[in-house]
């Protein structure tokens, strides 16, 4: 009998998220389709893939083998699809963008105006994800191109026949309340006695930030951790802390609300396109990424100058 193919994601996602609820989110089903699919799967291989360990649930040595056959069959199964849909050159289809929530504030609705403008034909389906998250979504095939973020001390991993395109570069500045009224440029080694509102050290910015302000020779004390940017912003808006923000992120703060500080010794970001080299061959896929690759351009035009040492206006 043939393997099930949703059973092999949800064994994938399983092995990868840890939890059962973990990875129902993942692929956007209950825990209960998801223990559905990994019992047919089981049935159909004919042993134990899964052993109940208090109230969750573990793999077995076969579940765990099985688990990297899954990774290797799902990959295989998507480069076929791919070539099937590059026997055509007309840009025509379905791609999957993975984003999250910066970009999809400030570029996802001109990429799909000038998308629709150019391709009729290609019709494009987002996804928000956790931008830590993007690679491994595109690597698993569960999307086609994923906009991500690059920082140097937590780059995103290069997977093998992965592609990635630096769509921007941000240098990140110091927020602060108006009140604070510190100094239009400084040094990131000038707010080592502040109060700090941070990402989640486990997050890929938590840890550029924190590496940064190592660098600059103190460890930022953190009063409040949150992972959305528009309450960092606004946290850093009534003085309860400052935090490091981009021109795109600004666009999450009311006009007027916060200070802000260049720094001497630039930190930055990119925003950067991840795909594979199979999914980049559709025509489909290809327009996309040409259209996000001008919409970005646009963007970045219209950010520069965004910011000045002064209270942020948009």
């Amino acid at each position: 009998m043939d393997l099930p193919w949703t059973g092999l994601r949800a064994l994938q996602a399983l092995a990868e998220r840890g939890t059962m609820s973990a990875a129902a989110q993942a692929l956007g089903y209950s825990t209960g389709a998801i223990s559905q699919q990994l019992s047919t799967l089981e049935a159909t291989v004919g042993v134990p893939l899964l052993r109940r360990v208090g109230r969750t649930v573990r793999l077995t040595d076969a579940g765990q083998v099985l688990a990297e056959r899954a990774t290797l069959l799902l990959a295989a199964q998507d480069e076929a699809r791919d070539a099937v849909r590059t026997t055509t050159r007309e840009a025509v289809g379905t791609v999957r963008l993975a984003i999250f929530a910066t970009v999809a504030a400030s570029l996802l609705a001109p990429v799909v105006a000038a998308l629709a403008a150019r391709h009729p034909l290609v019709q494009l389906r987002s996804r928000e994800l956790a931008v830590d998250d993007v690679a491994v979504a595109v690597r698993r095939g569960d999307v086609d191109l994923g906009l991500g973020l690059d920082y140097p001390d937590a780059p995103i991993p290069r997977e093998d026949g992965a592609t990635h395109r630096t769509l921007l570069r941000e240098d990140l500045a110091l927020m602060s309340a108006p009140g604070w009224d510190l100094p239009p440029t400084l040094t990131l080694g000038d707010a080592a006695d502040l109060d700090w509102v941070l990402p989640p050290a486990s997050t890929h910015f938590g840890v550029a930030v924190r590496t940064a302000c190592r660098t600059a020779g103190f460890e930022p004390r953190a009063v409040h951790e949150v992972n959305d940017t528009a309450t960092s912003l606004a946290l850093a808006a009534h003085g309860l802390g400052a935090t490091l923000a981009t021109p795109l992120m600004l666009r999450f703060a009311a006009p007027g609300t916060l200070r802000t500080s260049t720094l001497t010794v630039p930190v930055h970001r990119q925003v950067v396109l991840v795909g594979t080299r199979a999914g980049v061959e559709r025509p489909a896929v290809q327009a996309v990424v040409e259209v996000i690759e001008d919409v970005v351009g646009h963007a970045h035009d219209n950010l520069s100058g965004t910011l000045h040492g002064r209270p942020h206006e948009s």
